[in-house]
């Protein structure tokens, strides 16, 4: 299967130059798009169980400077009003909370004058945050242990047995695709796993709260103008949860002492089925969420649940593989 990456890479990467090249001007688009976390060793982001939802200061800064090339970079609210730009207007978010929001991509956002939207977890979301699957990669990641203690609890918890020992790319490659073996797994069943998983300390001091970005950080990075702070729920959990309309007012109080003017758009966690969103439009009329559902931004549509294009490694570190994804959702 490795073997046939590479030409299918070439191909994807040509056929985005290609499409850029030949495409009508983007008149009147916008989009906005979503990363996770940036680390700080594009060696380390580039792993394979990594690099769906990591970054490095390489593949960010081309990101950027790919972005920055063929479109404006803007805040959320200017992506979401309409305009008649020749250019396309491109919206920059950050889900989970982490401090390398601080570390690694302020500091390239400042240097430039970009600005972006940073979404932080509220109650229902452990803190920091990052897609269930991804936690458990990590848990497995940080097992360094000979009989392998967390492959050992997963087989517990009635998921198959996952790799253990080592520490180098067979390893993390092997923890991938056992992340593929667990694309058909209940949701609700990773997310209660990953989160005892959490509890329990098993996912590395990496994936800690002490990893998190702290109240004073983030209200340095508020008052500098460039960042906007909003507020990111898991809709599962705020599902199961016996009160909603209290955990979503608490979330937002609790960004009202941080922040001088928090977004009242809000981002959710989920990567699958989010029709249960629905629910929770009565409880706040004023509520937008934005989803991880990939799309450009539609005059017309729903804009109670916007899209977003979620970045992965391989896409943020090459140009043409980028733009033959976001031009390739484009409507017909």
């Amino acid at each position: 299967m490795a073997r046939l990456e590479r030409p299918q890479s070439v191909v994807q990467r040509l056929r985005g130059h290609w499409r850029r090249s030949v495409s009508e001007p983007l008149w009147g688009r916008s989009a906005i798009l979503a990363i996770n976390r940036v680390l700080a060793s594009e060696d380390e982001a580039r792993l394979p169980h990594r690099r769906g939802a990591c970054l490095g200061p390489e593949s960010l800064q081309q990101l950027i400077a790919s972005l920055a090339e063929s479109a404006q970079i803007v805040s959320l609210d200017s992506a979401l009003h309409l305009h008649h730009d020749q250019l396309p207007r491109i919206a920059l978010t950050v889900d989970g909370g982490w401090r390398d929001v601080a570390t690694q991509i302020h500091p390239v956002l400042e240097r430039l004058a970009f600005p972006a939207s940073i979404f932080l977890p509220d109650p229902t979301v452990r803190q920091p945050w990052m897609p269930d699957r991804t936690l458990i990669a990590e848990a497995l990641w940080h097992d360094e242990s000979d009989h392998g203690r967390v492959a050992a609890r997963l087989a517990e918890f009635g998921l198959p047995r996952a790799p253990h020992g080592g520490c180098d790319e067979r390893k993390s490659q092997a923890i991938d695709d056992y992340l593929e073996m667990l694309a058909g797994s209940s949701t609700l069943r990773c997310k209660e796993i990953a989160d005892r998983l959490w509890s329990e300390g098993l996912t590395g001091e990496e994936t800690s709260t002490s990893a998190a970005l702290d109240a004073f950080t983030v209200r340095r990075l508020d008052q500098g103008g460039l960042l906007r702070f909003g507020q990111l729920s898991d809709v599962a959990a705020l599902a199961a949860g016996a009160d909603a309309r209290r955990a979503l007012q608490t979330g937002r109080q609790r960004l009202a002492r941080l922040c001088r003017e928090p977004l009242t758009i809000r981002a959710c966690t989920d990567l699958g089925d989010i029709g249960s969103l629905d629910r929770f439009t009565p409880l706040d009329a004023d509520a937008r969420w934005l989803t991880r559902t990939p799309g450009w931004l539609e005059p017309g549509a729903d804009t109670r649940r916007l899209p977003r294009f979620v970045i992965e490694q391989p896409l943020a570190s090459s140009s043409g593989k980028l733009f033959d994804w976001l031009l390739g959702h484009l409507p017909a």
